[in-house]
């Protein structure tokens, strides 16, 4: 009996990582596992394992080699962006950043990648010599795909696959933009504390900004005492850094209270800045759970 190295992996439910480590490592030694498979049925060992063998072979059709394909684009992406939302010097704006760029991704994928991905498992297909398809290998030039249900209309498999992918997709982009609408509401609360802010607020504005956030932050922070330091600190970083205040970012504005010791002058400033620079981990901790 021929021997065949393949290594494959579970998933994990709470982790993305896991979930696209375990489809790409499928998607990429596919034509290994089926091999390994033919020969469990070739090679006779008992009836258990022949009967194993060939109903996962069955199982591996068009129909599975699309979603395949398919996830493993996605997932990839996915995993790319969560690793990147994991750096420890990663802000809430670089966080909203990569968010968006994700569902872009989602987005594009959604409305040019399908045809490429059937065309690409067609062609596995072939290599492996599958018949039980479940699906018109026949090629054309171009295949006009609708979505939505239709009464009296038929709607072939191909395009009920591409109508369960894109609705997958949808789910996901929905639950992407909830995450970073989130984070566009946090972004503008901790607004009053960017350098251009700083530069630019007067401080009747600077003020008003300040005693909102501090309401919903009454329980990290002490209010009143923060309204007071956050004056005082808006002259003091226009006097520090008056030729880069309107780009400084909330690590640098942190490091400056650290350089010059102004912990104890503006303890609640530095309490904020540091609730704000940890939610993108929160947020990461919270999408892992949740995926």
């Amino acid at each position: 009996m021929k021997t065949l190295k393949v290594s494959l992996k579970r998933h994990s439910n709470i982790r993305w990582s896991s979930k696209s480590n375990a489809i790409k490592l499928l998607n990429t030694q596919i034509k290994e596992v089926y091999g390994v498979l033919q020969n469990m049925i070739a090679n006779y060992l008992n009836a258990d394992t022949t009967s194993s063998a060939q109903s996962l072979l069955k199982k591996i059709n068009l129909t599975f080699l699309l979603y395949l394909d398919v996830w493993n684009q996605i997932l990839g992406q996915v995993d790319r962006a969560t690793k990147a939302l994991q750096m420890k010097t990663l802000t809430l704006y670089k966080a909203e950043s990569l968010i968006q760029a994700l569902e872009n991704s989602l987005q594009e994928f959604r409305n040019t990648e399908f045809e490429e991905n059937v065309i690409r498992t067609s062609t596995l297909v072939t290599t492996l010599g599958i018949t039980n398809t479940f699906m018109r290998l026949k090629k054309k030039k171009r295949l006009e795909l609708y979505e939505g249900q239709y009464y009296g209309i038929h709607i072939s498999e191909i395009q009920q696959l591409r109508i369960n992918i894109n609705n997958a997709v949808d789910v996901f982009k929905n639950q992407l933009n909830g995450r970073y609408e989130k984070l566009m509401e946090v972004a503008d609360d901790f607004g009053v504390l960017s350098g251009a802010s700083l530069y630019n607020m007067s401080t009747i504005e600077f003020k008003k900004a300040a005693m909102d956030l501090a309401m919903k932050y009454e329980k990290d922070i002490n209010g009143a005492e923060f309204i007071d330091e956050i004056s005082d600190f808006q002259h003091v970083v226009k006097s520090i850094i008056a030729d880069h205040i309107k780009s400084a970012t909330v690590i640098e504005l942190l490091q400056l209270i650290q350089d010059y010791n102004l912990k104890e002058s503006y303890p609640n400033i530095e309490i904020v800045f540091r609730i704000f620079l940890t939610m993108p981990a929160v947020n990461v901790a919270l999408a892992n759970s949740n995926s």
